[in-house]
Parts: structure tokens; C-alpha cells; sequence
């Protein structure tokens, strides 16, 4: 009976992460559009300042796969 507890969790946790993983992905994809738009619009910006959202979202696109490679290999 307790085993069935465990299932249950186990099954919302792995729901929850496929959840999670999914808005990784769609924020990732966000980031990408906005650092084109902000390269096209930098240059009409009076005083730009530096962008470096793309070397955030690349760091997290690389920290996600670290992740998913660790998961499947153990």
C-alpha cells in the first residue's frame, strides 16, 4: 500500500518535471527572439547599453544539457 504512494509521487514528479523542462525550452526560445530584437534595435538606442542576454541563454542552453546528459547517463 505504501508502494502506491510512492508510484503516485514519483508519477507527479515526473509529470512536474517534464513540465518544467518544456518552459526551459520556451523561455530559451523567448530569450533567442529578444536578443535578435535587441541587435536590431540597438543601433536606433541613443546610448545602448551591452547586451549580454545571449551569453545568459547560451550558459543556460549549456547548463541544461550538462543536466540531461548527467540524468541519462545515471
Amino acid at each position: 500500500m505504501a508502494q502506491n504512494g510512492y508510484d503516485g509521487a514519483f508519477e507527479q514528479a515526473t509529470n512536474e518535471r517534464a513540465e518544467i523542462r518544456i518552459e526551459i525550452e520556451r523561455l530559451l526560445n523567448r530569450g533567442e527572439m529578444l536578443d535578435k530584437l535587441l541587435e536590431c534595435l540597438a543601433p536606433f538606442v541613443s546610448s545602448p547599453q551591452p547586451v549580454d542576454a545571449q551569453g545568459d541563454a547560451h550558459q543556460a542552453q549549456q547548463n541544461y544539457e550538462h543536466q540531461e546528459h548527467h540524468e541519462h547517463q545515471g
